[in-house]
Order: C-alpha cells, then structure tokens, then sequence
C-alpha cells in the first residue's frame, strides 16, 4: 500500500493588503535620525521664512534635492509636514510639536556643553546635534532638572565657570598620562561603577 501525501493549494497573496500592513507598521515606527533632522530644519526655515523649500531644505542639511523629497515623502505619509511636489513645505500640527521636542532636546545639550562644559559652539553644536538622538526621554528630563537645579542654586556662575575652565586646562595632562579611569579617580572622592556593570 503507498500512502499519498496531499498538499492543501496555498491562499493567494493579497498583496495591497500586505503593502497596507507593513505602511501602517511604518507610520508607527520612531523617527530615524535623519528624519528628525529633517524636521528640526523645517521648523528653522518655518519659524525664519513662513515655509520651507526642498533647496533650502537641503541647501541646510548638505545633502541633494532627492533625498529632500524622499525624506518630505516620508514625513507626509507620518503625517508631519504638509508637502506637494514643487510646492512649498510646512509642518502639520503634529509635525511642530515634533519638530519642537527635537529642537528643545537640541537646544538643551546645547546650552549644557556651552555653558556648563565650556566647549566652543561650534564643537557644541555638532556634539548636541548626535546626542539628541540618542538619548532617551528620562534621560533627557533628568539634564532638565540637572541645569535647573544648577540654575536656580546658583551653582554656575562666571567664577565657577573661570575656575572649572582653569581646572580643565590644568587637567588635560593629567588626563592624558593616566588612561586608566579607575587611576585616574583614585583619590577624587568620585566613585566608578564597578568595571563588570
């Protein structure tokens, strides 16, 4: 006797409701680092200009007019700009309250290596302009209340600023000679987490 092995036929694939699944999936993920960035600029040359331009738009950022439109493809299908092709770009609603917890975020990393840190604005800048993206939204409240704090104690002030800058300098040696934090901190009074965390 020889057995028969039936195979069921397979459904067919719908495929327009494969590609709304996996939209739908899109529109809810986090933005990408680059389309913060590129909302952050929108909001600049909103708030400077009453609309963007992809040519400004990308003439900003340094890069080329069709990642431009890819990118404003993108934010229009999230919902966060309102975008035509050859038309002039603006934020939706939703799209500025976005583009303004960006740019707060930016703003805020900003200030703390300027006037806490004391790094030049340029250096500044771009440091804040990767920091922003990676850190999360508790760690970003916690900065908040850290410069508050410092702000409303009276912590920082021009002196405390002058020292802190004479004690960098005078430290940049020292840091340089001892590559080995746990050496470095020994008698400092400030406490490593232990080397396996």
């Amino acid at each position: 006797m020889s057995s028969v092995l039936y195979l069921a036929p397979r459904p067919k694939l719908d495929i327009h409701a494969r590609a709304h699944y996996f939209e739908g999936m899109q529109e809810h993920t986090p933005l990408t680092e680059s389309l913060e960035d590129y909302l952050e600029e929108i909001y600049v040359l909103e708030k400077k200009n009453g609309s963007a331009r992809v040519k400004d738009i990308a003439a900003a950022l340094h890069v080329r007019y069709p990642s431009v439109t890819s990118a404003l493809q993108a934010l229009t299908k999230r919902g966060l700009v309102n975008y035509e092709p050859y038309g002039l770009v603006t934020l939706t609603d939703e799209g500025r309250i976005e583009a303004v917890r960006v740019t707060q975020k930016h703003r805020l990393l900003k200030s703390f290596l300027i006037n806490v840190l004391g790094l030049p604005a340029d250096i500044a800048d771009e440091n804040a302009c990767h920091m922003e993206h990676a850190i999360s939204k508790d760690v970003h409240f916690r900065l908040q209340q850290f410069l508050k704090y410092l702000h409303i104690s009276g912590c920082i002030d021009a002196d405390w600023i002058v020292d802190f800058q004479n004690f960098c300098a005078k430290d940049k040696a020292a840091a340089r000679q001892k590559n080995d934090l746990d050496a470095y901190f020994a008698d400092s009074g400030f406490s490593l987490l232990p080397k396996d965390e």
